[in-house]
């Protein structure tokens, strides 16, 4: 039998170390409800305990994956909730700046007890991840979200390490020029945000391939779109366009559904750049409705050759 590649996979250290507590950072080791041993992770609030975070909280922990990795970990969850695009329970494969990688499962589940799931990740085999497990929540006062995490298990034959998500030297299309670009001005401003030596938010022209489209979500600011775009050094970067302002553009609104965007199409961005920390960052304010944001945003969509764009805004 292939041995677990996880430390710790039963969190029965009874504290963080080799899993930390991500997104929101509210997750705990808990010990009422442990599948096997003493200790599980407890992410969300509880029925008892009404009144969601809002946004993402989980735990992860660093790994390459294993040649033929299979996955497989214990949950009991709960939720009040009963649509996956406002609140949900979910695991992931996160990049190293906490951008999703792929989604392995989301749900509004009512477990009554332990249920195991398992998830063939051997189409990653070799590269460095984050898994994540955990909760999406609404930031609702009065509805409830949890997930108890327990004895995970990833195995497999020992991989050699290669980047995630790198891109394959001459896989980056010739695009047409369709509108201002500054890859690299990006790049630098991310990396002075790391470090410290910038703050506030910055004007940003990118461009790139889409990795990854996800669900739209409804938060207290609107109903939003979320993809993934990939820079030049292989890494990604989350854009995130409100629907509703786009929607209510004079001229060149998106498609009044979601996702007007897919998988390895070119696209070009302006937008307003956030940097929380390297777990929380992205691109908004894509769109011509941006309140105290001096400037106008929008998202060219072309193909994958980066022509034949539609603007959007």
């Amino acid at each position: 039998m292939d041995a677990n590649v996880l430390a710790d996979p039963g969190f029965e250290s009874g504290a963080f170390g080799s899993w930390t507590a991500c997104g929101n950072a509210a997750a705990v080791i808990d010990s009422t409800n442990p599948h096997t041993g003493s200790y599980d992770a407890l992410v969300g609030n509880l029925s008892s305990n009404p009144g969601e975070e809002s946004g993402l909280d989980g735990v992860c922990q660093t790994v390459t994956v294993p040649s033929s990795g299979q996955l497989s970990v214990w949950v009991d969850e709960g939720t009040s909730e009963t649509s996956t695009s406002v609140a949900d329970q979910e695991a992931d494969l996160l990049d190293a700046n906490g951008n999703v990688i792929t989604t392995l499962y989301s749900e509004n589940g009512n477990t009554n007890g332990y249920v195991q799931k398992t998830f063939d990740l051997s189409s990653y085999a070799g590269q460095s991840v984050q898994l994540f497990f955990g909760i999406y929540g609404s930031g609702s006062s009065s509805d409830y979200n949890f997930v108890y995490v327990d004895d995970v298990s990833l195995t497999g034959a020992t991989a050699t390490p290669t980047p995630a998500s790198t891109p394959t030297p001459g896989s980056t299309p010739t695009p047409s020029s369709a509108a201002p670009c500054n890859d690299q001005q990006f790049l630098n401003d991310q990396a002075s945000f790391a470090n410290g030596s910038l703050s506030g938010d910055q004007l940003e022209d990118v461009c790139g391939s889409v990795t990854q489209v996800l669900p739209s979500k409804v938060t207290s600011s609107g109903n939003h779109g979320y993809f993934y775009l990939q820079m030049p050094d292989g890494s990604t970067i989350e854009i995130v366009s409100n629907l509703d302002a786009m929607a209510q553009a004079p001229s060149n609104d998106p498609p009044s559904t979601w996702p007007w965007v897919a998988v390895g199409q070119y696209v070009y961005v302006q937008g307003r750049y956030y940097y929380d920390n390297s777990s929380s960052q992205g691109i908004d304010w894509t769109e011509d409705d941006t309140g105290s944001w001096p400037y106008v945003g929008w998202v060219y969509v072309c193909d994958t050759s980066g022509n034949n764009c539609q603007k959007y805004w």
